[in-house]
């Protein structure tokens, strides 16, 4: 009797474990992961910590309701379970995070990095495992070619520095340049775009300098600049950080030249005003939210503020797409009471996006997962972010 007893202790142990563990009788799992990849840490947290909450408004949002299929009478929802890994701007660091995700966590869906270098090293590891993996900050022309399950929904540095250079030409109507970039992918992307765009329209490139991520002192490069006495100076650091640092010992060293940049130093508000004098005057490029008109520009604003109890930061609103994207992508492909899909049908939901209305406006989707979006360019005058309208190359 004691034998009895005892085996049937340890069955409805094992039935309890199997419902805490993996939610029903049948063993599948309660929840569906998404994996996400940020900088949570180092230079560029800024906007890993920016996109991240992001993120988490519109996943919280959607588990508010039931999950995936919540609201559906009769039908057992699916909540989304965030497995968020620090990426640290750093490809390395990225790379074992997505191994970690796909092997580890078998997720199918890895929203990030935010840092190129980040995305195009965890597209390594998703793409031959067939994981879609969709980027709402990196700008880097390479990734366009990263693979077929690699997405993003923030444009690529080829139209960034194409307008760039165009408005520099044909609006500031300089003939001359300097380029000062990071040596980091996202950087290197924007020098070779605009640095080709401004001679194809018949500028010259006056000065070419570079510098290694972690440096401080920028007095080498800036002596070669400041002898060329460029029209303009076109800077594109991976992070705010060295970005701020070369403007200021620029200005320091009596360059007058107009400069220019991309998003980066331009996308944090709040960093612009602390940092407002040794701005003033630089001319950037930025995707344009309508906050107030746009519903899910300002559904992310409201809900960000009620979470947080501040505004959303730089590129929140391309973070915020692309979990909703996703979001969109499960409703249409998991079947009520279910977390099974596959990746290739969320690869496939994805290349059929057009003119999706998201937060940053109508979002369509190439034929390389790269985003059909608009940019404005921007201006920093008394700490404001003023707008000087779209702008077209």
């Amino acid at each position: 009797m004691s034998k009895l007893i005892t085996w049937v202790i340890v069955i409805v142990v094992l039935i309890i474990g199997g419902f805490a563990i993996f939610g029903g009788p049948s063993g599948e799992a309660s929840t569906i992961k998404i994996g996400v990849i940020m900088p949570l840490t180092g230079d560029a947290v800024q906007y890993g910590e920016a996109a991240n909450k992001a993120i988490q408004v519109a996943i919280d949002a959607v588990n508010k309701m039931g999950g995936i299929h919540g609201e559906d009478e009769g039908d057992v929802g699916r909540e989304i379970e965030l497995i968020i890994e620090d990426g640290k701007c750093d490809p390395q660091a990225a790379g074992t995070a997505a191994k970690k995700l796909v092997e580890f966590d078998k997720v199918r869906i890895i929203i990030g990095g935010a840092c190129s270098g980040e995305t195009l090293a965890a597209a390594k590891i998703t793409e031959p495992a067939k994981v879609v993996l969709i980027s709402p900050a990196s700008s880097s022309p390479d990734v366009t070619d990263a693979g077929d399950f690699v997405f993003r929904t923030y444009p690529s540095d080829a139209l960034s520095g194409r307008i760039s250079a165009s408005y520099a030409i044909n609006e500031l109507e300089a003939e001359t340049a300097a380029i000062f970039t990071e040596l980091t992918d996202y950087a290197q992307g924007l020098r070779e775009v605009f640095k080709k765009s401004f001679e194809d329209l018949g500028g010259t490139i006056v000065a070419d300098e570079t510098y290694s991520t972690g440096d401080i002192d920028f007095k080498t490069q800036i002596l070669k600049i400041k002898q060329t006495n460029p029209d303009v100076i076109y800077i594109a650091p991976q992070t705010s950080t060295p970005g701020i640092a070369i403007i200021k010992q620029l200005k320091e060293n009596g360059v007058k030249s107009q400069f220019m940049t991309a998003e980066v130093l331009i996308s944090d508000r709040e960093f612009v005003k602390e940092n407002a004098d040794v701005l003033e005057g630089l001319i950037g490029v930025e995707p344009a939210v309508d906050w107030e008109n746009n519903p899910k520009a300002k559904a992310l604003l409201d809900a960000h503020n009620e979470k947080f109890g501040a505004d959303p930061g730089p590129f929140a609103a391309n973070a915020y797409d692309a979990a909703l994207l996703v979001v969109e992508a499960l409703e249409t492909l998991v079947s009520p009471g279910s977390v099974e899909f596959s990746a290739e049908e969320v690869r496939d939901f994805l290349y059929n996006v057009k003119n999706w209305p998201g937060a940053v406006g109508p979002l369509t989707l190439d034929e390389n997962g790269d985003p059909v979006l608009g940019e404005n360019v921007r201006k920093i005058a008394d700490g404001e972010v003023v707008d000087l309208g779209p702008y077209t190359p």
